[in-house]
């Protein structure tokens, strides 16, 4: 396919739209895109059996400034998000843990749109702006090779603040500060617009609503990296608080002022094949977008890992009061296959004793927890294709015990332009 020259005065001489995208990146402005497209079905259990289908096409631009205008530090950033199709949790299974991190209200909605400047040799930057959370904050590299959305945005944030804050697929308005003290460590803070409200009233993202008595989010958090044993593994330790007024579960009258949590995380390489391995965040940056990039990795990745996540909410005011989740990743596990990646994963959640007493006294015999094992397989075709199929057996969809174990098959296929 040939194209005509965009602009002699910038020097665009291009023959096909990958090498002028090379030639805008390399000037500073890098236009991304992709979709992915998941199928699942519900075999036995849940609300019923059937299958649904939901899409994801996302869209954007990034500018840096420092090649742009010569301002360093200075990048923008705006992103927009297509939904389509349907949400297999709410449509099949029932279940808290959503099926698909991919899934939402049908509707084009602006995800990001915030400019960042960074400072003093990137030690401290500061981004302003529309944003997600959850490439951020409670992030585990491991666990983003997996389908379902707890092992990105988890539940012990989601379930436990209104509407499910700023993780996909919505985002707020906020402020976010990261600092760099050391190259093995990192900590970050970011304040949010507390209620990104239900997804079928702010359709597009533009609901903006500041007052104090919708609360907002602050989220904290501490990274350390290091190599034990000659392996990269990282740690943290978060704290996030929500300033709305949150009732008592079971009795709407007794309001208390603020609700928070307290989260631990790991990721360790178990063992790699090459002596060369690389730290899993070598810089404490943001984490890749698993919901349309394929997820390769160098060579020198190749191996097992292993990540780890515990958080505790006070159960007086939480719906899920304690959380867990853990699992293995294995890259380049088939010879000649070295970008693969296979996982297997458990998350675990544990409603707070009021909620389960408001199912029990509804007629639920056994509320209290939800249990969701998941195994996939990431199968990189292609440098703009992968392929991934899944499997999820939901024990106690819902946590109220009224719903049957499900077992949920998926599969889904991303590409990228």
């Amino acid at each position: 396919m040939e194209y005509q020259v965009v602009t002699t005065k910038a020097g665009f001489t291009r023959k096909n739209p990958g090498t002028f995208r090379r030639q805008l990146a390399g000037r500073g402005v890098n236009i991304y895109g992709g979709y992915a497209a998941d199928i699942w079905g519900n075999t036995t259990g849940g609300i019923r059996q059937g299958s649904v289908y939901n899409g994801l096409l996302k869209f954007g631009v990034n500018l840096d400034f420092q090649k742009l205008m010569d301002i360093p530090g200075l990048k923008f950033q705006t992103s927009w998000y297509w939904l389509s199709g349907k949400d297999a949790s709410a449509d099949l299974v029932g279940n808290i843990f959503t099926i698909s991190d991919n899934a939402g209200f049908a509707t084009l909605r602006v995800f990001e749109l915030w400019a960042e400047q960074s400072l003093l040799n990137d030690k401290i930057s500061i981004r302003v702006g529309q944003m997600e959370a959850d490439t951020e904050f409670a992030t585990s590299t491991f666990a983003y090779l997996f389908l379902n959305g707890t092992f990105g945005w988890p539940a012990y944030i989601y379930a436990n603040i209104p509407n499910g804050g700023p993780g996909l697929p919505m985002s707020a308005i906020g402020v976010r500060i990261t600092a760099n003290p050391t190259v093995c460590t990192t900590v970050r803070s970011g304040v949010f617009q507390g209620n990104v409200f239900p997804q079928y009233v702010n359709r597009h993202g533009f609901d903006y609503n500041l007052d104090p008595s919708n609360g907002y989010l602050w989220l904290n958090e501490a990274e350390f990296r290091s190599s034990p044993f000659g392996l990269p593994a990282t740690y943290k330790a978060g704290a996030w608080f929500d300033t709305a007024n949150f009732a008592k579960p079971g009795n709407p009258a007794h309001e208390y002022p603020w609700n928070y949590g307290l989260y631990l995380i790991a990721d360790q390489k178990l063992w790699t094949p090459t002596s060369d391995s690389v730290p899993l965040v070598s810089d404490g940056k943001s984490q890749p977008d698993k919901q349309i990039d394929p997820k390769g990795s160098p060579a020198n990745n190749k191996g097992l890992g292993w990540f780890g996540r515990c958080a505790f909410s006070p159960q007086d005011r939480s719906f899920m009061e304690f959380y867990f989740d853990t699992g293995l990743a294995y890259t380049g596990l088939i010879p000649t296959r070295d970008n693969d990646q296979i996982g297997l994963a458990v998350a675990y959640g544990n409603l707070s004793p009021p909620q389960a007493n408001v199912f029990l006294s509804r007629g639920s015999s056994n509320a209290g927890y939800e249990l969701l094992l998941e195994s996939t397989y990431s199968a990189i075709v292609n440098k703009w294709l992968s392929i991934q199929p899944d499997l999820q057996y939901v024990i106690h969809p819902g946590a109220t015990g009224a719903l049957g174990n499900a077992l949920v098959v998926g599969c889904r296929a991303s590409i990228t332009f």
